[in-house]
């Protein structure tokens, strides 16, 4: 048990340096609620906000916790300053000599009436 609080502790390091880099000029609060929901979705594997809450194990109330979550995720539109942030981390990695290969063909279908999962 103690090797899983390891690993676990080395993850949420991990994801705290990560949504610093993507989070600045935030406040601390959203800073906050933005490592509190990566790790969610690592641990729980999962997006829905009730399995993100139960995998942060917190002191109070689950349901508590989700009006948390869901009330900051309705707050404000993060999309455009982390697209922002995301590209300057990940342009500091790209060379001339990286290849970048997309698989356009599953992304959207459509008129499918089925689909896998």
């Amino acid at each position: 048990m103690e090797h899983n609080s390891k690993i676990a502790g080395k993850i949420k390091g991990q994801i705290s340096r990560f949504a610093h880099k993507i989070s600045g000029g935030y406040k601390k609060p959203a800073r906050k609620w933005m490592i509190q929901m990566l790790y969610g979705i690592q641990a729980s594997k999962d997006v829905k906000l009730s399995n993100i809450a139960r995998s942060l194990n917190e002191e109070i109330p689950l349901i508590k916790t989700e009006n948390r979550l869901s009330r900051n995720l309705g707050r404000m539109d993060l999309t455009e300053r982390i697209n922002r942030k995301l590209i300057a981390e990940g342009g500091k990695r790209i060379k001339e000599e990286t290849v970048i290969a997309l698989d356009l063909s599953d992304l959207d279908k459509r008129y499918a009436q089925k689909m896998e999962y």
